[in-house]
């Protein structure tokens, strides 16, 4: 390696020597004080006017001149200096010989570089010594606007991202908007075939209008018929406020007194809205068509009660003559008494007793006949089931007795009293007795036993009708209280459906099945009084 030595040289010619050095030259100084023309300089301006002129780097020995021009090179830096010497003089202070210190005689260099010179130069930072400082490094445009950048990019993401979901939903809302379309005409396509009408019905000041009906809300309000008025008002209400959905069926009252029917079903957007959207349905010609068939359920269970009775003529003509026969005998006898001289007034009293209880018994015999005989709905009233079971029997005794049935009774004691029709599930226990005594008309007489059990099941009462017959086919179980199916020979199918329709009015049920020993039970559930 060729080394040459430019100390004490004029400025000048110091300068005139750098510029006309090849570019794989390297320049050390110091800097210095005075040329050897005897000019002064300090020595950062020394190595700036050397640097400025040099056609090759420079390298120095001082960190001040990073900055001035040159690359850099391995330097104590002026802190580790004053920390060292900051050791030796706490030490002098304190008596201490240097000796002891144990410090190093020269203070350990640092690689330090200008980053401006590096580029200025062209040479590679990664040819770096490890741990070289590198000074004056200028930020990328990233670290110099990291967070305006990253801003811009969120702005810009986020505008992207907004633009999509509009496109995205202008496309959607063009796709509902014709969806809605073909909706609203399959929907008027169904309304009109089904003759509903829709309306929409808003609370303003309090006062409820009907946009699907003409005229100002007074005349609305007006057309309901007056007794279903008050319910109409509360039922729309409760739907406003989001309580229930709004279904309810009421009379309407039209020109000239006429009376239509009309359900009306819909329901608020959300709760508290002010708006209630529905749909109405005249059903005048249903009302009037379940009306008939009400008014023909009750005339055929009529119908059915007089079959019965006249089936059971035999057994009412016994139980009437029975009392008759012995007011009749009783009559005779106080005949022949009144016809002795002395006469036995306690004995005549007895035989009157005897003739008025006998009358009342066959009296008693007659209303019984006269309810199940009367026509029309039978009003509501507490019952009390076993009661009802030992009337049932009392009336059905001589029947059974020709058919040979013996009747036993479960009856559950201090049981509450349902609130029905008395004549009606009078009818049920007539149709289910009677039943059970036919199923077992082709079983020995000593087997021939029909049990009524009556019990408590939480809040309903069970009355169970349990014959020992035959029992019935597994197939057929689904089909025994259908209306004119029977299994017997010349049955009309209408007694268990009858049975049914009755219990199923009264809030209950009915079921059938076999039992596990033979025969079939039938039991109806009733719920229990609400008490007032």
């Amino acid at each position: 390696m060729e080394i040459e030595f430019l100390a004490r040289l004029p400025a000048a010619e110091i300068f005139a020597r750098l510029r006309a050095l090849p570019k794989d030259t390297i320049v050390f100084t110091p800097g210095f004080f005075r040329d050897g023309a005897g000019v002064v300089y300090a020595t950062s301006a020394a190595v700036k006017a050397m640097a400025a002129s040099s056609a090759a780097p420079i390298y120095t020995s001082y960190e001040t001149h990073i900055g001035d021009g040159a690359i850099g090179g391995v330097m104590p830096t002026f802190d580790a200096v004053g920390r060292q010497t900051g050791v030796i003089v706490a030490a002098v202070l304190d008596g201490k010989q240097l000796t002891e210190l144990k410090l190093p005689r020269i203070v350990q260099g640092t690689a330090l570089v200008d980053w401006r010179q590096l580029r200025r130069w062209g040479l590679d930072e990664n040819l770096l010594p490890p741990g070289t400082v590198v000074r004056f490094r200028e930020p990328s445009v990233w670290t110099a606007y990291r967070r305006e950048i990253s801003i811009g990019v969120a702005v810009v993401l986020l505008q992207a991202v907004l633009i999509a979901m509009l496109l995205f939903e202008r496309r959607i809302r063009r796709q509902t908007t014709v969806a809605l379309k073909e909706s609203e005409q399959h929907v008027s396509l169904a309304a009109r075939a089904a003759g509903l009408s829709t309306w929409i019905w808003e609370v303003d000041g309090g006062r409820i209008r009907s946009a699907a009906l003409p005229g100002p809300p007074e005349d609305v309000l007006a057309s309901v018929h007056p007794a279903d008025r008050q319910e109409v008002r509360r039922a729309v209400q409760d739907a406003l406020t989001g309580e229930k959905e709004l279904n309810i069926e009421y009379r309407v009252v039209g020109e000239g007194g006429a009376v239509c029917w009309v359900v009306a079903r819909g329901r608020a957007e959300q709760a508290g809205d002010k708006h209630l959207l529905g749909v109405s349905l005249d059903i005048t010609e249903r009302k009037a068509a379940e009306l008939q068939s009400a008014q023909d359920r009750v005339n055929l269970r009529h119908m059915t009660r007089v079959s019965m009775l006249g089936q059971l003529s035999a057994a009412i003509a016994h139980q009437l003559n029975q009392p008759l026969a012995a007011i009749l005998g009783n009559a005779e006898a106080a005949q022949k008494m009144l016809g002795k001289k002395k006469i036995d007034l306690a004995e005549l009293r007895a035989i009157c007793d005897d003739i008025v209880a006998e009358d009342n018994r066959a009296a008693e015999v007659i209303r019984r006949l006269r309810d199940l005989y009367k026509r029309g709905e039978v009003r509501r009233e507490p019952v009390d089931m076993n009661a009802l079971v030992r009337e049932t029997i009392e009336l059905l005794r001589t029947e059974l007795m020709t058919r040979q049935v013996f009747v036993a009774t479960e009856l559950e004691p201090s049981l509450p009293r349902i609130s029905a029709g008395r004549v009606q599930l009078q009818q049920v226990l007539l149709n289910l007795i009677l039943n059970a005594a036919d199923a077992m008309g082709e079983s020995a007489a000593e087997k021939r036993t029909v049990t009524l059990r009556t019990e408590l099941a939480g809040d309903e009462v069970l009355l169970s009708v349990i014959d020992c017959g035959s029992g019935i086919a597994a197939e057929d179980l689904k089909n025994v209280f259908d209306g004119f199916w029977s299994t017997k020979s010349g049955g009309m199918g209408v007694g268990l459906a009858i049975s049914k329709s009755i219990v199923a009015a009264h809030g209950g049920s009915v079921t059938a099945s076999n039992n596990p020993g033979g025969g079939a039970t039938f039991r109806a559930s009733l719920p229990v009084r609400e008490s007032a």
